[in-house]
């Protein structure tokens, strides 16, 4: 089980932690293939952040408009919350957490996405398998600027956008969730690991051991 006690000290703890994002610190400029694939993240996301981001209604499927741009949303948010752990440059986690506002001011009024074809609808995507790349990769960005946020912008991220969304893909859903199927995998990873970046004991229960009583 989790510690309820855990504290700020324990993030990054998902694709980074603290000791490891010292150790490529310390290293920066002495891999030539990690420097090079830094520099073009890094000038992909300067890019990016001068553009300036959208967070669409969700209508699409696949290969559409508001499809794409919640995809890249939430590869854009990973990879800046790695550029933030690793050059501390707070654009990158400003950058985050604006996205991540807008997604939590509009995720509690979006319906079921429109789109009928899957089995088990999404609500950024038209069904839940890309709903759960999406917390996958969200929860990988989160972990990264969880010290960035204070205690309040925590809670209101936690309890509009992640607790609901991850209650969502799973107990919304136990179709798609609660079977052995390499959809459903992506859902029990992404529950999972949203619960360990925010510490959430029954979420983590859910993702192990599938939902109960269904």
């Amino acid at each position: 089980k989790l510690n309820k006690n855990a504290s700020t000290s324990g993030h990054p703890s998902l694709i980074l932690t603290q000791e490891g994002v010292k150790n490529i610190r310390q290293n920066l400029g002495s891999i030539p293939i990690f420097d090079e694939t830094l520099a073009a993240t890094k000038k992909e996301l300067d890019t990016e952040i001068e553009a300036g981001f959208d967070v669409p209604t969700p209508k699409d499927y696949s290969g559409g408009y508001t499809h794409a741009r919640h995809k890249k949303n939430y590869s854009l948010m990973q990879k800046a919350g790695v550029l933030y752990q690793i050059l501390d440059d707070e654009k990158y986690a400003k950058f985050v957490k604006d996205i991540l506002f807008s997604y939590a001011q509009q995720y509690p009024t979006w319906p079921v996405h429109p789109k009928t074809r899957s089995y088990a609808r999404g609500k950024l995507f038209w069904q839940c398998l890309n709903d759960s790349n999406w917390l996958v990769y969200t929860s990988q960005a989160y972990d990264c600027i969880y010290n960035y946020l204070t205690q309040e912008e925590r809670e209101t991220l936690e309890t509009d956008l992640f607790k609901p969304f991850a209650d969502y893909i799973s107990k919304e859903n136990p179709q798609f969730f609660n079977r052995v199927h390499n959809h459903s995998t992506w859902g029990n990873v992404a529950v999972g690991m949203m619960a360990l970046a925010m510490n959430d004991d029954s979420l983590l229960q859910v993702a192990l051991y599938g939902l109960k009583d269904i």
